[in-house]
């Protein structure tokens, strides 16, 4: 997600998607550190619920997976997002990571 916030044709985009569905779709993203406000500026402005977690920086393994396992039992979440993730690590942007959630709620239509 380091590439920062969607574009608006991303944004009109994702907002008409939405706009289609039965329910708003509802995303948890959990950040190792600060939540940029573009984050949730995104999600409010293409229709998309927004649970913002910002975890200290040295936060330990155990209680990241204890929240993310909580986050996944949870069924009004569409999509749990951890961000960011080792430079290697194969993740989608912050474009992709909103349409996945998107798709989601579409799915559940």
């Amino acid at each position: 997600m380091a590439e920062g916030p969607l574009s608006p044709q991303e944004r009109a985009a994702l907002r008409a998607r939405v706009a289609g569905l039965a329910h708003r779709p509802a995303l948890a993203v959990v950040c190792l550190g600060e939540l940029p406000a573009w984050v949730r500026q995104d999600c409010v402005v293409c229709g998309v619920y927004c649970e913002g977690y910002a975890l200290p920086p040295g936060m330990g393994e155990g209680g990241l997976t204890e929240l993310l396992a909580e986050l996944a039992r949870r069924p009004g979440l569409d999509g749990v997002l951890l961000w960011p993730l080792e430079k290697n690590a194969a993740a989608p942007t912050w474009a992709q990571a909103l349409g996945q959630v998107v798709e989601a709620a579409e799915r559940r239509k």
